[in-house]
């Protein structure tokens, strides 16, 4: 897989621009992706996926696809982890999906604005706009995020809601900064009544076996989701930062005057050394997952708190990398169709995503290790 990678790697730099302008990844690139099997990593076998290691398969393809074109990777490895969430519902669920096309592709949204369910016969009913769903542009079925309501009061629960693209629309309001291609847009349902088959209550994610358990035997179903969930978000950051520090030698290497600085080989020095840091944690934690995931544990609070911490850690290193890089670049790296600003701009929106938040993941690792109490949510 990683071969095939790098064999779209000089047609997505190419688009990487183009990506840019659509505010979304190019079509082609998506069929591409779909032809070399890219959304199949984490699919179950059952369904024609490959079922691949989770964690490592992440790092390695956004480590090749981030370096020519951020948005490219992000979509990848966000519409790619779908089908590990979609192998953890009922199979009921799975065979809506899949049984007329496995290449089907799926989007969640877990980002809830004004969305909501509320208990009905045989399920729930859903309405409202969730938020920040990328790639959803490209998909026909959808995660959603669902508080559910049974009167006033907070939500009884959380459930995960898988709806058909009938019953959900793209809400165009991804105008950002960074990581533009991702069509990361709001997601409206007007009013739609989704099985309780096609449900999953969020609670059951804490690494015990999942629904689709029971017809995806793979241990990658039934590990501890909210622990391990950012590698799906967090790893494009790698890429981008090794093409930043490709774009920056390159950059350098076309003006000798600069080339020679001292001041200048530091920077390229320090930067590449942090990158391959991040990615030896990346993949530390990785290797773990392998090593336990497989007799289901055991996941020690403090063990889920540490990989929560070194996912958000690693990726705020890569921002460090190529921040260093950036302030040194000069004017004309500052153009936003060049490659090193644009990964300036994407590895800040990687970084920006909640689930890579240093100050909410280090936090509950200290406490953790203190042996004091969760902190409350306010």
């Amino acid at each position: 897989m990683v071969e095939r990678a790098k064999t779209l790697r000089p047609r997505l730099r190419e688009r990487a621009d183009q990506a840019e302008r659509l505010r979304h990844v190019p079509d082609e690139t998506i069929q591409e992706f779909l032809d070399a099997g890219l959304f199949r990593v984490l699919q179950p076998k059952r369904w024609g996926g490959y079922e691949l290691d989770y964690g490592r398969t992440q790092v390695e393809l956004c480590n090749v696809l981030g370096q020519a074109c951020g948005s490219s990777a992000w979509v990848q490895s966000v519409v790619a982890c779908h089908a590990w969430c979609l192998a953890m519902f009922e199979s009921e669920a799975q065979d809506a999906v899949w049984s007329r096309d496995s290449d089907t592709l799926v989007a969640s949204a877990f980002a809830f604005a004004s969305g909501r369910g509320r208990p009905v016969e045989g399920g729930y009913f859903i309405e409202g706009d969730w938020q920040f769903s990328s790639g959803s542009n490209a998909c026909q079925w959808i995660i959603l995020g669902t508080p559910i309501y049974d009167g006033d009061g907070p939500p009884q629960k959380m459930v995960w809601c898988l709806v058909p693209r009938p019953d959900w629309e793209v809400v165009d309001t991804w105008f950002a900064a960074g990581l533009k291609g991702s069509a990361s847009n709001d997601i409206r349902v007007t009013g739609a009544f989704v099985p309780s088959a096609f449900t999953v209550n969020t609670a059951e994610f804490d690494g015990r076996p999942t629904p689709g358990s029971a017809v995806n035997s793979g241990y990658i179903y039934r590990l501890p989701l909210w622990s391990v969930f950012p590698y799906n978000v967090s790893t494009p950051a790698l890429g981008i930062a090794r093409g930043a520090i490709e774009a920056y030698v390159q950059y350098m290497g076309s003006r000798p005057e600069r080339a020679n600085m001292v001041q200048r080989q530091l920077r390229i020095a320090e930067s590449a050394a942090e990158v391959d840091a991040a990615e030896a944690l990346w993949l530390s934690n990785a290797a773990t997952l392998e090593r336990l995931g497989p007799s289901a544990g055991p996941w020690p609070p403090l063990l889920l708190a540490k990989m929560r911490r070194d996912l958000a850690y690693a990726t705020m290193v890569c921002v460090r990398a190529v921040d260093r890089l950036v302030t040194a670049v000069g004017a004309h790296g500052m153009l936003e169709d060049t490659p090193i600003q644009r990964a300036f701009r994407d590895v800040h929106a990687v970084a920006n995503h909640g689930a890579n938040n240093w100050d909410l993941m280090a936090v509950p690792y200290a406490r953790e290790r203190l042996g004091l109490p969760p902190m409350q949510q306010r």
